[in-house]
């Protein structure tokens, strides 16, 4: 391993330089969202599809495009190469005319769910379909009230799943009676330290979804099969969003050609 004396002045500013601008891309976060969270397809321009979404008021938004083939829950990620990995992720669009709008560029031929996240109005929308063969008969308030027992922090036990967050919101769940695909929130309200070893003094928050199964053994109710993080910031609110389901958001197909939609309303 070469020593710090070894390695040239030019190529340490450069790696301090790039560590600075990840901290900056998040405004604080402890994980940089920008950095591993949503896609950044090699050779971009190969993709022609574009979607311009616009909204019936401002704001300070981050929107997100999912599309829904190379979901985790439909195409394994096993053997595949860090370029092939980008098509797992969300789009992150750019806000114009003040956040009433916002721009997808290089969009791929699919089918997207949108998720619009306003960490100063502390609001969340999404239009997700969860789960690819849903049944509507199955009984969706038991299997999410299984589903958050198994899952959410309990005092019988320590950690859990995704144990780093001690609070977690089940907010809303497809299912199939065997699998199901469930959009939560977490925050972890116990001190958190930066990398420094420095208290951080916001909140971190993150914004899943999660498909679960029956577990086969007994007793134990659901188990995680794959995870998509949508959102991750450690940011001063010390709440959950405010959460709301909105159908317009929902299975917008993109072409090779621009689509525009809206204005939408989010409540």
């Amino acid at each position: 391993m070469k020593s710090l004396s070894s390695i040239p002045v030019r190529v340490l500013l450069g790696g301090l330089l790039l560590v600075s601008c990840m901290a900056a891309r998040a405004g604080g976060s402890v994980v940089p969202v920008g950095t591993y969270l949503y896609a950044r397809p090699e050779n971009p321009e190969q993709y022609t599809g574009q979607l311009m979404i616009r909204f019936t008021t401002p704001g300070k938004r981050l929107v997100v495009a999912w599309g829904r083939k190379w979901r985790k829950n439909r195409k394994r990620r096993k053997g595949t190469k860090e370029g092939d990995r980008q098509k797992f992720k969300p789009y992150e669009g750019k806000t114009i005319d003040d956040g009433a709008g916002v721009m997808f560029w290089n969009l791929p031929r699919d089918l997207y769910d949108v998720v619009v996240i306003d960490a100063e109005t502390m609001k969340v929308h999404e239009g997700i379909r969860l789960l690819r063969t849903g049944d509507p008969e199955q009984p969706l308030d038991k299997f999410l009230g299984e589903v958050r027992e198994t899952l959410g922090p309990r005092k019988d036990r320590i950690g859990g799943w995704e144990g780093f967050f001690d609070q977690k919101k089940f907010e809303r769940l497809e299912s199939n009676g065997v699998r199901a695909g469930v959009f939560l929130q977490q925050m972890r309200l116990g001190k958190a330290l930066a990398e420094s070893g420095a208290v951080l003094k916001g909140c971190i928050h993150s914004i899943d979804v999660v498909w679960v199964e029956r577990a086969k053994v007994e007793g134990v109710g659901w188990q995680v099969v794959s995870r998509q993080q949508l959102y991750r910031d450690e940011i001063p609110a010390r709440t959950f969003f405010s959460y709301t389901h909105v159908p317009a958001l929902s299975g917008i197909r993109i072409g090779g050609k621009r689509k525009d939609i809206g204005p939408i309303a989010l409540p």
